[in-house]
């Protein structure tokens, strides 16, 4: 490259990335797959091979990253984190999320949760499925994991919101840092009470395990719980709540592929979830540093440099993927969307279970589900990725 010559990612703005990141990701894969992008302040990765490259090294790309917009808006937590830290508070929470502690949830939890919400409007035929449902499903059922029963909806949406803010805030912007820092306090003070309050948190929630646990005869500080709760709240609402609306919309918008779902759900809704993960990820990206002097398809990168390794453009990399703008249920293949390597998202199979528990309940309680045509569908975001508003039709 000739000295002052301009680079694509010299030419990408935040706002650019947050209104449709994918058609900048294709440009990145096929001419500056390791840029620069001065608007985040951060390297972005975006072909597959180099992305998992980045994220299963922790010893050259470690999670653990100085600036961090995590550390800076929840304090040092799980995901942002290595080693002897990382291993102990996560050999105390993964448990809860592990496959065979997830099962339970699912009928005793989060199908539940889902038809109550559903019987509020079976009967009407039409409905804007975000609020009534989606961000309902992923906030409730995380209430009862997380033994935040006793907090109203709207506040942890709230908090949600507020912290999500400060997550993605890779631009520093000031003050969407006041607002996430704001509610980071209220969830301190929060934590605080439930923990300090004998019989306030249900026996066998995360929140009473995290108080209650030790390894190696060392129990988690009041600081570790709460960084670590701010954790789960923003990846356990948002998540879920934006996989639910991606992945039936991108259902919904393929008829004759919901049309097979509809008529084996047993063997297609599982391969259904885990398209719309990949075709439109929730979460864009996992932040990295390197540790040392480091060249990535062919760019050195000097100790030190922040990297987005973009999971959202690695699962549509051509030299991975076939035809990788299709959404297509019979792929085969296994996506990044929950990352991969010691980092990986935690609570990738509680994720997993409402999305694929909304899907089964939507059908079998709304006849003939589809797209409000009048009404189209709106994404937003790259670092998260959900549809502002999602509307449907079915046969009362």
């Amino acid at each position: 490259m000739k000295v002052g010559q301009r680079t694509l990612g010299d030419t990408i703005t935040v706002e650019d990335l947050e209104r449709d990141p994918y058609p900048i990701y294709a440009r990145l894969r096929a001419d500056e797959p390791v840029s620069w992008v001065e608007a985040v302040g951060l390297w972005l990765v975006t072909r597959w091979d180099d992305v998992l490259e980045v994220i299963e090294q922790p010893d050259i790309y470690t999670a653990e990253t100085d600036p961090s917009t995590l550390a800076r808006t929840f304090g040092r937590n799980l995901l942002a984190s290595e080693g002897p830290y990382h291993d102990r508070i996560r050999s105390i929470i993964e448990p809860a999320f592990r496959p065979g502690s997830v099962r339970p949830y699912i009928e005793s939890i989060i199908a539940p949760i889902a038809h109550e919400l559903i019987d509020a409007f079976a009967d009407r035929g039409a409905v804007e499925l975000m609020s009534a449902f989606a961000e309902k499903l992923s906030v409730r059922s995380l209430q009862h994991v997380l033994g935040l029963q006793s907090v109203h909806d709207d506040t942890l949406r709230s908090w949600f919101n507020d912290l999500g803010l400060g997550a993605s805030n890779f631009e520093q912007d000031a003050q969407k840092q006041d607002v996430a820092d704001a509610a980071s306090e209220a969830v301190n003070r929060t934590v605080r009470a439930l923990l300090e309050e004998p019989g306030a948190l249900p026996e066998g929630s995360i929140l009473a395990r995290m108080r209650d646990q030790d390894v190696d005869g060392q129990r988690l500080t009041f600081d570790e719980i709460c960084s670590n709760v701010k954790v789960m709240l923003v990846g356990g609402m948002q998540e879920p709540g934006d996989a639910v609306g991606i992945g039936l919309w991108a259902l919904l918008s393929h008829p004759e592929q919901a049309a097979e779902v509809r008529a084996d759900p047993d063997g297609l809704i599982r391969p259904a979830v885990e398209e719309g993960l990949r075709w439109h990820s929730p979460v864009g990206t996992s932040t990295r540093q390197t540790t040392r002097p480091a060249t990535l398809a062919g760019v050195n990168l000097e100790r030190g440099a922040l990297i987005a390794a973009v999971v959202s453009s690695a699962n549509r990399d051509e030299r991975h993927w076939t035809d990788t703008e299709r959404y297509d249920i019979h792929r085969k293949g296994a996506h990044a969307a929950f990352a991969t390597g010691t980092n990986h998202c935690v609570g990738s199979w509680l994720a997993r279970a409402e999305v694929r528990t909304a899907f089964r309940v939507l059908f079998e309680r709304l006849p003939n589900l589809r797209l409000d045509d009048d009404q189209p569908i709106e994404l937003h975001g790259w670092e998260f990725r959900g549809p502002k508003h999602l509307h449907v039709r079915w046969d009362p």
